[in-house]
């Protein structure tokens, strides 16, 4: 792509006299990983203090949002987030990928990597790195499409009305995922129906089917393609098995019946199975799925199980919502070992975090032999027995410090924030922040 090109895609202008042929290679925020031939785009004004570090590190191309006297080739845009997003649509289209959206109030992730695992043994597979789900991250993702890449795997997410039909537009998905309808972000949206919108938005730039977890109340009414348990009869499954680490279950095909092996728990089945139908509407061959799905190892932060001395740890700190929580919760609840609960607050509830965590003990009282510690400030506010509570994850540290834990069962979870993942570092003899 040149800067002509560029200059098109963006409505920009040019700032000074600069070769019009000029040819860029790739697009970075980051000052630091900029390359001779790169672009920075200078998001915001904070960005703009990053510029000579990118003509340090040989920029080819700077793209700002107010005039500036720069010694390399400079493009004015108005807004240089819908610019990044301009041109990632402009590769999206150049190269032409299947694109896979997935939203949802949980399970996005999960589902992106189950995505992920089963179409890379059929098809060169692109997939969001990390939680690059937003008006940057999607754009960023797209930007890595290169000639080879055949699908690409895309998570959505949002905090608002509007977000996700923006992102939508932007990558023009070929097949879309709503994991389910939960109660995060609610403090902003302020009602499940208002969440159920704010997801239906993936449809707007949708060119192609949507699959939906049938077994979702506010989902099994919608026309799509539907996975579920007992609300549908596109894809079901049946004979499900499940402990702490690993599930099994049956579905059928055709009339014959085939048995898959995966290590999550029974409440992410429904992501399985969503990435299943997708599979199969891909034609993947189902012996490949049922292999690749047993080869599935979970994700960082996301019910990572860890077995470390005679503790098993349960590190699932990556983020909390009510009905995450009340899915390990219930995962764990027939483990025989006693259980040490370290949970932490769920935000961005709003007017609703009272409410929410008030319903936090109904489903602690379904464990036995358990001690729990609470962390925050939202969650702190529930009295409960057996329970201690801190600030923050170096005061329980402090704490445990002197605790000698053995034989139990450790379940770690909160929202990203509250950086929980550095207990479990401690417990497993990691350094940690």
């Amino acid at each position: 792509m040149n800067i002509l090109e560029i200059l098109n895609i963006t409505k920009g202008s040019l700032i000074n006299k600069i070769n019009l042929n000029l040819k860029i290679n790739n697009f970075k925020i980051n000052s630091q990983e900029i390359k001779k031939g790169d672009c920075f785009i200078a998001l915001n004004q904070n960005s703009h203090k990053y510029i000579k570090n990118a003509i340090k590190n040989k920029a080819s191309l700077i793209i700002v949002n107010k005039k500036i006297k720069l010694s390399i080739p400079t493009i004015l845009v108005q807004n240089p987030i819908k610019a990044l997003g301009q041109i990632a649509t402009y590769i999206r289209k150049k190269y032409n990928p299947k694109i896979i959206a997935i939203t949802g109030s949980i399970g996005k992730t999960t589902t992106r990597c189950l995505l992920y695992t089963i179409l890379q043994t059929k098809y060169n597979c692109l997939q969001s790195e990390k939680n690059f789900n937003n008006e940057i991250g999607v754009p960023l993702t797209l930007l890595n499409l290169n000639k080879n890449h055949q699908i690409a795997i895309i998570e959505m997410g949002m905090n608002h009305l509007n977000e996700i039909k923006y992102l939508s537009k932007m990558a023009l998905p070929n097949i879309a995922v709503i994991t389910n309808i939960g109660s995060s972000h609610i403090g902003n949206l302020k009602s499940k129906e208002n969440i159920l919108k704010a997801k239906l938005e993936i449809k707007e730039g949708l060119n192609g089917p949507l699959f939906v977890n049938g077994d979702d109340p506010f989902l099994k009414n919608q026309t799509a393609f539907k996975s579920g348990f007992e609300n549908t009869n596109d894809l079901i499954f049946y004979d499900l098995k499940s402990t702490l680490t690993k599930s099994s279950f049956k579905i059928k095909i055709k009339n014959k019946e085939y048995k898959i092996n995966v290590k999550l728990p029974k409440h992410l089945i429904n992501d399985v199975l969503i990435a299943i139908h997708i599979a199969l509407y891909l034609k993947i061959d189902i012996n490949n799925i049922i292999q690749a799905l047993q080869n599935y190892q979970s994700y960082t932060m996301r019910m990572n199980v860890i077995k470390h001395n005679t503790n098993t740890i349960i590190n699932d700190c990556y983020n909390s919502s009510l009905e995450s929580l009340k899915g390990v919760l219930n995962a764990i609840k027939n483990e025989k070992k006693p259980k040490l609960l370290i949970l932490g607050d769920i935000n961005e509830l709003g007017s609703f975090s009272n409410q929410i965590h008030s319903q936090i003990p109904t489903l602690l009282n379904e464990i036995d032999n358990k001690k729990t510690i609470f962390i925050g400030t939202q969650i702190t506010k529930i009295k409960y027995p057996n329970t201690l509570y801190f600030k923050n994850y170096k005061q329980t540290i402090n704490y445990l410090k002197n605790k000698q834990i053995k034989n139990t069962l450790i379940l770690i979870k909160a929202s990203r924030s509250l950086k929980l993942e550095n207990i479990t570092n401690f417990l497993i003899g990691k350094s940690f922040s």
